[in-house]
C-alpha cells in the first residue's frame, strides 16, 4: 500500500512540474507575442512619420491645413484617376523589387 502511495505522490509531483513548465512556456510565448506586436507598432509609426514627413517636405503649404482639411485633400487627391494609376505603378515596382 505504501508503495502505491509513493508512486501516486511521485506521479503528482511530476504532473505539477509539467504544469509549471507549460505555464512558463505559455508566459514566454505571451511575452514574445507582446514584443512582436510592439515592434510592429513601432515600425508602423516610423513608416507613418516618414510618409507624413515626405508630404510636408513636398508641400509645405499643407502644414497650414487642419487635420480634417488635410484628410479631405488627401481623399480628393487619391481619388484622381491619374494618382490611382501612379500608386498602382509604384506598388508594382515595389513588388518586383524596382522601388526604393
Amino acid at each position: 500500500m505504501e508503495n502505491k502511495r509513493e508512486s501516486i505522490l511521485k506521479q503528482k509531483e511530476e504532473a505539477e512540474l509539467k504544469v509549471q513548465q507549460y505555464q512558463h512556456k505559455i508566459q514566454l510565448l505571451e511575452n514574445r507575442r507582446k514584443h512582436l506586436e510592439k515592434k510592429a507598432d513601432k515600425q508602423r509609426t516610423h513608416h507613418l512619420c516618414n510618409m507624413g514627413g515626405a508630404i510636408q517636405s513636398i508641400s509645405k503649404e499643407a502644414d497650414s491645413l487642419t487635420r480634417i482639411e488635410f484628410y479631405s485633400l488627401m481623399e480628393q487627391v487619391f481619388a484622381l484617376p491619374e494618382v490611382q494609376e501612379l500608386v498602382l505603378q509604384a506598388i508594382q515596382r515595389h513588388e518586383t523589387g524596382g522601388g526604393e
